[in-house]
């Protein structure tokens, strides 16, 4: 069955939820068109409709008069997703458990090992960078990909909070025994084992979230500043502010990505966390004129 290449929105998408995951945009953040075309090497169409999309996913918020920028989650939010992520999670890792094979058994075995030096560090960006690749492992031993796309969604909607949760007293250390639990389950073959392994890690991550929370919206966060208002405030406000002043410019050339100089991308835009989109991969975003 031939391999065909997923349409340049998805692409856009996936790359902008990565960027989300991966803490390159914080909550409230403006997501800017020219800065992001720049980044992409696509037009400001494809970057639109990328937008509308993570939009639907409740990863974006588009704010009137402001445009679009990264969402915040209310603790009720953060429930529900957590209460969906539990199952997803359970799922993964009992699969994984019933499929995984000797390769991937060693394969375990190494991240196991580079997540022990990571808790050991105490470094959160080492704890997190590892986590992600467990659980990128893991989706990829359990070749379910439904779960893998609403599992995605959930963490770019609560990435922005995993470094501050973690950041709490003796989170880290509980977090590295709820880990390890899974993996021991999954490397024993013990399905029932991993799953509740890792609905207990998620509902653990659930409390010290909910707490972390509860203190931002209360109107002081964990590091002593004020809090930020909640969407609904934030968009309120926005409806009856001044409308911006002047148009946007119009026609063809505006849609071009040509038109945007690369010199516009701040410096943590990194190039090497996007799957580029060249003149040769993608011809019909440099077929128009400026």
């Amino acid at each position: 069955m031939p391999v065909t290449a997923a349409p340049l929105r998805q692409q856009v998408a996936s790359n902008l939820r990565t960027a989300i995951i991966d803490g390159r945009f914080q909550p409230d953040e403006r997501l800017k068109e020219g800065e992001l075309c720049a980044w992409t090497g696509v037009s400001r169409t494809a970057v639109r409709e990328a937008l509308r999309q993570l939009e639907a996913e409740g990863i974006v918020d588009n704010i009137p008069n402001q445009g679009p920028v990264v969402a915040r989650v209310s603790p009720d939010e953060a429930r529900q997703h957590y209460e969906v992520r539990a199952m997803l999670e359970g799922l993964t890792a009992r699969t994984a458990a019933e499929k995984i094979s000797e390769t991937e058994l060693k394969e375990l075995l190494r991240l196991k090992r580079e997540l022990d030096r990571a808790f050991k560090s105490s470094s959160i960006a080492k704890v997190l960078e590892c986590k992600n690749q467990l659980d990128e492992f893991l989706m990829s031993v359990s070749a379910n990909n439904v779960v893998r796309g609403f599992v995605s969604v959930i963490r770019a909607r609560l990435s922005y909070l995993r470094p501050i949760v973690l950041s709490q007293p003796e989170r880290l250390k509980e977090n590295a025994v709820e880990v390890h639990a899974i993996i021991d389950a999954i490397i024993a073959r013990k399905p029932q084992a991993a799953w509740n392994a890792a609905v207990n890690h998620v509902n653990m991550g659930t409390e010290a979230t909910l707490k972390v929370l509860e203190q931002l919206e209360s109107g002081c966060g964990a590091s002593g500043r004020p809090g930020r208002r909640s969407r609904a405030s934030r968009k309120a406000s926005a409806r009856t502010a001044a409308p911006r002043r002047g148009a946007e410019q119009s026609g063809r050339a505006r849609d071009c990505v040509r038109t945007v100089s690369p010199a516009v991308v701040p410096a943590r835009y990194p190039r090497s966390a996007l799957r580029p989109f060249s003149r040769t991969t993608c011809p019909q975003i440099w077929a128009c004129s400026a």
